[in-house]
């Protein structure tokens, strides 16, 4: 309860920093667009700074035009008089004035006296030079010093003899302040067009002006450049959120700016989403809660399902029994508390024939099955002990036990119980189980070991025959590790050409007849030498590799058949090729490359594969038939016999196995079964043959019986391919005749 707590308090401080980190984003989301907007305003204000800036200089630049393009002659230049005053007025002071612009207008001579003036436009006479404004007079000795100046070397240059083009004029201006008025103060000096053609270079008037940046000015300034509230001011003197330009002002002058309300387009953006915003603030904020709640809920929720989560993780999905997790947490928790004479024994279980009911039957049904034992092991131990499930057909039991003699009682109990026959839908289920067992602590302390261990003798118990149990030995690891280099060696024979083919003769009846052959595979390891059969076949079931097997050796048998045209070739089939649905293309394929006919094949199947066999299997078998191809039932009356499947299926041969002959003499029944087998081929109209035969006794017998044909080392022992050819160009030896 304290743990269920602990992970509510945990859950609830999850909540409030997941609401935390919620409003910080929402916060840092409002803050990016403020910034973005501000970002946006700061940059419509500098571009509007700059074409300020542009505007200003291009007034700049037209007063300069004004005056520079004023042709000065002698007319300007002519003895001071009211008729001459009037004349400049016309021409210069009025003139300008009419432009627009201008508010004063001098033009004054070398000592800085005014000869002339205009003041709005009105003719000024009498003044002085001390009436002027001194900023105007400074201005107009600068420009008359660099005049000169420029002047100065045009003589030096022309008196060495050079060619030098009259001076140009010297133009400067400024923005000043006059009578607290911001104004223009421009001059110019230039020398008038009679002085230059004459070669004196005496320096003409000053031509001064100034133009008062009044109301006009500043809104004829706001057309151009669609501003608004342009004022000029002390620095520093914004007023709410004004955009300002500091203006450079001429020497002794007070500071000047240019204010105006800037457009700001973020601002104006931000303003007109920010009902949206507070709609979308409000609407994330009201999801945030409602998420936030039902997490806080979900996560009690999850607080209060933990045991059962985890109970259900310790569980296997379809039986409902223990899994593996569970088994070895068990194991680890039990081994230390074992009293002195206490063992666990664990059973490990492997269904037998599961395999084929499932891929022949689908796994509805297999399904079904597995459930069905894990409900009758799980009924053997009980609450005694714990029954497991790994997955696929294996199964485990773990069971407490104080003397040896328990583990023979429980694994025949489970054996007996497995075997008895599963209802599932429409079909009767026959299923049986090989165990193998480790205990604990004789075989280990850990639960992994103890698992390797009761596979190993699980394993151990399917190479003797299945159906029973093994307590696991120490030598059987040398048997595990054998098993694991066989799977490996197998895998790289294939790749190596180490298998080949032998051909064991089929003979008729009497034993005079060569009718055909029976192929059989065999395997030369490098290092271990002749392979039997029993030990890679097994492995390569398992495996999965015998599918590739069995079509290399299909291969094998029809190329070397085709030298023998006169008699048949048998080729084994495991079952695992039936579970795959091309069956009838792969064999056929192999045929058709091959050039073989395919009336001269027959494939061998097991009784087993029959049993269980679906309507895919059944469709395979029949497209064979048609093809040409012949079947046989080999080792008949060894599985689970039926006569119905021998009405059903297109089978042609059943072969008895060479355990029942061998057994003629030696057990009573012996010879009653293989007189039973061949009368039932004769009534079914299937031909049959007797395999084993070993003497010349089993050999009559089987004969009198009505066996077909027959196999056996009395004939002859499996040959290879070119023993073959020789056996069927010789006439057979008298004492190998019956």
């Amino acid at each position: 309860m304290g743990k269920l707590l602990d992970k509510r308090w945990v859950g609830d401080q999850l909540v409030a920093v997941v609401g935390l980190l919620v409003a910080a984003a929402m916060a840092a989301l409002l803050g990016v667009v403020i910034l973005v907007a501000e970002q946006v305003d700061q940059t419509a204000i500098h571009r509007e700074k700059e074409l300020l800036r542009t505007t200003l200089s291009s007034l700049d630049s037209r007063i300069k035009s004004d005056l520079s393009g004023l042709t000065l002659d002698e007319n300007w230049l002519r003895t001071p008089s009211e008729e001459h005053s009037k004349w400049l007025h016309r021409h210069f002071g009025g003139r300008l004035y009419q432009a627009g612009l201008y508010d004063l207008a001098f033009m004054l001579n070398g000592a800085d006296q005014p000869i002339y003036s205009s003041i709005g436009g009105m003719l000024a006479r009498n003044l002085t030079k001390f009436d002027l404004d001194q900023q105007l007079i400074g201005l107009a000795q600068t420009v008359r010093t660099h005049f000169n100046a420029a002047t100065a070397i045009g003589d030096l240059l022309a008196s060495a003899g050079e060619v030098v083009p009259p001076p140009a004029a010297v133009y400067r201006s400024e923005f000043v302040r006059i009578d607290n008025r911001p104004a223009i103060m421009a001059a110019v000096a230039t020398q008038p067009m009679s002085t230059r053609y004459e070669g004196n270079s005496a320096s003409g008037p000053v031509i001064a002006v100034v133009a008062f940046l009044d109301v006009h000015v500043i809104r004829e300034i706001e057309r151009e450049m669609a501003l608004t509230g342009l004022r000029i001011d002390s620095p520093g003197k914004a007023v709410n959120g004004e955009a300002s330009l500091e203006l450079t002002m001429g020497a002794g002058q007070a500071p000047a700016a240019i204010y105006w309300h800037a457009s700001r387009p973020g601002t104006s953006i931000l303003v007109r989403i920010a009902p949206a915003l507070g709609v979308i603030t409000l609407f994330f904020g009201f999801v945030t809660l409602v998420v936030l709640r039902r997490m806080r809920k979900s996560t009690q929720e999850l607080a209060v399902s933990e045991r059962r989560a985890v109970e259900m993780a310790y569980r296997d999905p379809l039986t409902g029994l223990a899994n593996r997790l569970r088994l070895v947490e068990t194991l680890r928790e039990q081994i230390p508390t074992l009293a002195p004479g206490q063992k666990l024994a664990l059973f490990f279980l492997d269904l037998d024939g599961f395999k084929d009911i499932n891929d022949t039957l689908g796994h509805p049904v297999g399904d079904e099955l597995l459930a069905m034992v894990g409900e009758r092991l799980e009924g053997i131990l009980g609450s005694k002990g714990m029954t497991v499930r790994f997955g696929g057909d294996e199964f485990a039991v773990l069971a407490p036990i104080s003397k040896t003699a328990e583990i023979g009682q429980i694994a025949e109990r489970i054996i007996d119980m497995v075997r008895q026959p599963v209802a599932a839908g429409e079909h009767v289920l026959h299923v049986g189980v090989t165990l193998g067992v480790s205990l604990a602590p004789d075989h280990g302390r850990e639960p992994e070991e103890l698992l390797r261990r009761a596979d190993i003798a699980l394993y151990k118990a399917k190479a003797e025959g299945r159906g029973g149990y093994r307590l696991f030995d120490p030598a059987d690891e040398a048997v595990l590790q054998n098993r694991r280099a066989i799977e490996r060696d197998v895998e790289r024979a294939m790749w190596h050409d180490e298998f080949f083919t032998l051909y064991q003769p089929l003979y008729s009846a009497d034993g005079e007849r060569v009718e055909g052959v029976e192929t059989l595979v065999r395997w030369q390891h490098p290092d271990r030498g002749m392979v039997p059969p029993a030990d890679f076949i097994h492995v390569a079931e398992k495996s999965g590799l015998i599918v590739k097997l069995d079509e290399w050796v299909l291969r094998k048998a029809c190329e070397n058949a085709n030298q023998w045209p006169d008699i048949s070739v048998a080729v084994n089939m495991s079952p695992s090729n039936f579970r795959h649905s091309n069956l009838a293309e792969r064999v056929k394929r192999v045929v058709e490359e091959t050039g073989f006919d395919p009336r001269r094949l027959e494939i061998e199947i097991t009784e087993g594969m029959l049993l269980n066999a679906t309507e895919d299997v059944l469709f395979d078998l029949q497209e064979l038939r048609e093809f040409g191809i012949r079947f046989a039932i080999d080792d008949f009356g060894t599985g689970y016999s039926s006569l119905g499947y021998l009405g059903s299926f297109p089978i042609d041969k059943i072969k008895i196995d060479q355990s029942f002959v061998q057994n003629l003499g030696v057990k009573e029944d012996a010879a009653a079964i293989v007189e039973c087998v061949a009368r039932l081929g004769r009534a079914l109209g299937l031909a049959v043959t007797a395999e084993g035969v070993e003497t010349a006794a089993q050999h009559r017998f089987v004969r009198a019986a009505g066996c077909q044909q027959i196999q056996g080392y009395l004939l002859s022992k499996p040959l290879r391919p070119g023993e073959i050819a020789e056996l069927l160009r010789k006439p057979l030896p008298e004492r190998q005749r019956a």
